[in-house]
């Protein structure tokens, strides 16, 4: 064989970060209408509550609104929260819903009204109070959030009131609700009434028949029993949702795998002169919450983060979006734009939160679905790689369809004699000059670390 002088090389490369988020209109015609508190029930049934994006009062604008879509994101309708005559002045802190129809949605007042816990059974058109969690306390109670694993089975949560958490759980979609006995459940961090303890609305996480919820003293509380008995730890933040805005003040959002592993991000704010410095460290835990560990990363996003239930993916968002595939060590970006909350049922069905277009009237946005193929458990198999033109003459493209990365490429003879090898960097397409090659057949080594998929070409 003639000894061949051959020459290389990459003529377009192509990073892995196709497509990941898609733009949908949740059907708001009014300006700047975000979403939060994500309930997914399955890949086509996912509700969500409204709220006003553009204002920063305090308390926030009442928007008693949800938005709702059946057919796995692709088009979404909303709706009003109808909570009857008298109770215009109640706020939706969280939404959760079991199918198309049935959902549930606490409430709390500003003054006045009857907070709770209200029930959907025809797809939102009409809500009922269930009367038995009773959130009436005087004005300590203060529902946070209501969550239920099946149709029976719902807990809800509120603030301290008579001295404890007021906690109820039901067996029977909340026909009736019980409080949760004071013994438990670990009492409250009282300092004066400025700094009681308190929880945060939609600020809790399940796995299974876990959940926890942090409070404005940086403590987990977590039940493995659907909410009838509770320990506390303390987190790594001091506080889970102050404004971190604020000179020495920090916010943390959280999220579990499973029921032993999870991450946290604190955030913390420092004035320097009349700017706000934030900054934020990443935590892990392998016990529950019970202990943390600072680890060092960088490229996370600080609003809001979320597990792949029971992988180790995990997608942060706020002013961008980056996403992680082992347990937050390294993070890789998507893209810069705001989105300030996440959910995901699996590593194929997710949505965040975005805004309807402004000025108004809104005719696009306000919600993302995720279409990417990032997180899917994905193999580096020969089948998923394609090499073309195949017979080829001068350039060789080799592309994985499953946008799986490889970072070496080698091409041998029939003998196994190898002729050239390449690296390349981290890439899930390239294209090779292979216009010197003798005719005949060659084979192509596609490596990643640890894998290799073999491809057989024709050169003419």
């Amino acid at each position: 064989m003639k000894k061949l002088l051959l020459t290389l090389f990459i003529i377009t490369g192509y990073s892995s970060n196709a497509q990941f988020w898609t733009p949908k209109f949740t059907g708001n015609t009014i300006a700047s209408r975000g979403l939060t508190s994500f309930s997914i029930v399955d890949a086509n049934v996912v509700w969500a509550k409204n709220y006003d994006g553009a204002s920063t009062a305090t308390p926030p604008p009442k928007v008693r609104e949800y938005t709702k879509s059946i057919d796995g994101g692709n088009t979404w309708t909303t709706g009003t929260i109808n909570l009857g005559t008298g109770n215009t002045t109640l706020n939706i802190a969280s939404i959760n819903a079991i199918s198309a129809n049935v959902a549930w949605v606490a409430a709390f007042k500003d003054a006045g009204t009857v907070q709770g816990i209200y029930k959907t059974t025809d797809g939102g058109a009409t809500w009922t109070r269930q009367t038995t969690a009773s959130f009436n306390t005087g004005t300590d109670s203060f529902p946070n959030f209501v969550y239920f694993f099946d149709a029976n089975n719902g807990v809800c949560q509120g603030d301290p009131a008579s001295g404890y958490f007021e906690i109820y759980t039901t067996v029977n979609g909340g026909s009736t609700w019980t409080r949760v006995p004071q013994a438990n459940i670990p009492p409250p961090i009282f300092a004066g009434s400025v700094n009681d303890e308190f929880g945060y609305v939609t600020n809790f996480d399940v796995v299974g028949d876990t959940i926890w919820f942090g409070t404005s003293k940086g403590r987990l509380f977590k039940s493995s029993n659907k909410g009838l008995n509770w320990t506390v730890a303390q987190s790594p933040t001091p506080d889970f949702g102050s404004d971190s805005a604020v000179n020495g003040n920090s916010n943390g959002s959280y999220s579990f795998s499973d029921v032993n592993k999870g991450i946290l991000i604190k955030t913390t704010g420092t004035l320097v002169g009349a700017t706000v410095v934030q900054t934020s460290t990443l935590h892990t835990t392998t016990d529950g919450g019970l202990t943390w560990s600072p680890i060092t990363a960088s490229g996370y996003f600080r609003s809001d983060i979320e597990y792949i239930p029971g992988t180790s993916k995990i997608v942060s968002t706020g002013s961008g979006c980056s996403y992680s595939i082992n347990d937050g060590v390294t993070w890789t970006n998507v893209d810069a734009t705001q989105r300030p909350f996440v959910a995901f049922l699996s590593d194929i069905v997710g949505y965040a939160s975005g805004f309807t277009n402004t000025p108004g009237p809104s005719t696009t946005g306000g919600v993302f679905k995720y279409t990417g193929n990032q997180l899917v458990n994905k193999t580096f198999e020969s089948s998923k790689f394609s090499t073309y033109p195949n017979p080829v003459k001068d350039v060789l493209t080799i592309l994985n369809t499953d946008n799986i990365l490889f970072n070496e490429v080698t091409i041998t003879d029939l003998n196994g004699r190898t002729i050239k090898n390449y690296k390349v960097n981290n890439l899930s397409e390239t294209s090779l000059n292979v216009s010197e090659l003798n005719a005949g057949v060659y084979f192509l080594s596609i490596t990643s670390d640890s894998s290799k998929a073999v491809k057989k070409f024709i050169k003419n």
